[in-house]
């Protein structure tokens, strides 16, 4: 079982021990929450119609004598001030003198109340269930009690005696309270029944006004177990909506939309975490800048990375600064590239940072910048094409009439075949200029001699 399953198990746990099953007269379907494959409120209480036309509600097989009616009243004021010895005393004693067959089932209810307050659990289960057994509860007692020995087998470890007593419950009421459902979900889903616990959680949600966090939270573990990742969505999306202040709903809602691809979903759902300052990890800054690159908008993936890198929230290796770089480079801001590549240059052990440099310098025609950025790389080395290094550093030494440089960097791309030709046209080019050079200084120079 996984560890957000296993947190989601214990919430609703916690939960249903701290508070009594309570029984309803109507469903409080008024939640508005809706997921696909849940059923409809409308579904829900068209089902309970059709119920009470079929079966109408039970009425109390009579009544408490009015010598009953007092030694019960006084022997539940014991139990108000904790005196259960006293009390489970008594109504031993009266359980032996009432003829009816109401007047037995109170009097179980209550011994099984002493016992569930003194932890005698099973106890508890037997004294309940003996007044289950009478039949003589109006409809609504008669389901708590079925109700209340089904939790006590469950809390006891007992759960294949709990999901009977359950599921009897479930057939028995035609309108079951939410936390049944949650309860049935609960035991399903500790038996691994992912299925089996969805729907009834599904149950659960659809007939509360106000969903427990706890319930969404398992609904959303269920569909994690069974890979329904956009199921994992729609409830993530309620769970922000709810609780926007919890940054962990933000960051898996944005994991779940990478993972099926709504890539524009996801950059919005990181977004708003960051405006919040919910972003504080590395790997959250790189998802962030990335889902900024993938959908062309690379200034805002720079800003958010220079931030991380300031804030040393985003480590300054080569990894996070060449990624910086990129984003700089893309958003076609010069300057900060140049600054963010000539720091991943400088932690690299390869030289092809350096070529990158040099190709960021040459746009912004720094061309000696660019030519010790070039032979950087080439004495660096580990580059994936040394010929296409020469080449550039060929060109920007050219254009910075560096010739002699030039000259040597174009033929050594002469010697790798994918520049070969494109070396060769420029080493045309440079013999071009050094001509034309020369012809220039001709005159001058015989005028000089002339002179002389």
């Amino acid at each position: 079982m996984s560890s957000r399953l296993r947190f989601a198990l214990a919430a609703c746990a916690a939960l249903l021990v701290a508070q009594p099953a309570l029984a309803q007269d109507e469903p409080d379907l008024a939640g508005g929450l809706k997921f696909s494959g849940a059923p409809t409120p409308q579904e829900i209480l068209a089902q309970q119609r059709a119920c009470e036309a079929r079966k109408p509600p039970r009425k109390p097989a009579g009544a408490l004598n009015e010598s009953t009616y007092r030694r019960l009243e006084r022997i539940m004021d014991s139990i108000s001030k904790n005196q259960y010895g006293d009390a489970e005393a008594k109504l031993n004693e009266l359980a032996g003198m009432v003829k009816s067959d109401y007047e037995k089932a109170i009097i179980q209810q209550t011994i099984g109340f002493v016992y569930a307050s003194t932890n005698r659990e099973m106890l508890a289960v037997k004294a309940f269930e003996q007044a289950v057994a009478t039949n003589a509860m109006p409809q609504q007692v008669h389901e708590q009690m079925m109700f209340n020995i089904a939790q006590l087998y469950i809390t006891d470890d007992k759960f294949d005696q709990g999901i009977e007593r359950l599921n009897a419950y479930l057939a028995e009421s035609c309108n079951p309270i939410a936390d049944a459902h949650i309860l049935l979900a609960s035991v399903h889903a500790e038996k691994k029944r992912w299925r089996e616990s969805l729907k009834q959680v599904d149950l659960a949600i659809v007939k509360s006004k106000a969903p427990k966090e706890s319930w969404l939270q398992l609904k959303l573990a269920l569909h994690y177990e069974l890979k329904e990742y956009p199921r994992c969505a729609e409830v993530l999306v309620h769970l922000v909506a709810t609780n926007p202040v919890k940054e962990d709903y933000f960051k898996q809602l944005a994991d779940i939309l990478i993972e099926i691809s709504k890539e524009p979903e996801a950059m919005a759902v990181l977004a708003l975490a960051e405006r919040r300052g919910y972003i504080d990890k590395e790997n959250e800054y790189r998802s962030l800048a990335s889902l900024y690159l993938h959908m062309q908008i690379p200034l805002k993936a720079a800003t958010i990375l220079e931030r991380g890198v300031s804030q040393k929230q985003v480590e300054a290796t080569e990894k996070n600064l060449e990624m910086l770089a990129n984003a700089w480079i893309m958003a076609r801001e010069w300057k900060k590239a140049e600054e963010a590549t000539t720091r991943a240059a400088a932690v690299s052990d390869k030289g092809e940072l350096y070529k990158r440099l040099g190709q960021v310098q040459m746009e912004t025609e720094n061309w000696k910048a660019a030519i010790g950025s070039f032979q950087k790389a080439l004495k660096k080395g580990g580059l994936k094409d040394t010929g296409e290094v020469a080449l550039l550093l060929g060109i920007a030494a050219m254009q910075d009439k560096q010739f002699k440089t030039a000259e040597s960097a174009l033929r050594q791309a002469q010697q790798h075949e994918k520049t070969t030709k494109m070396a060769t046209e420029w080493l045309g080019a440079l013999q071009a200029e050094l001509a034309y050079q020369e012809a220039q200084q001709a005159p001058e120079e015989e005028e000089a001699t002339q002179t002389n």
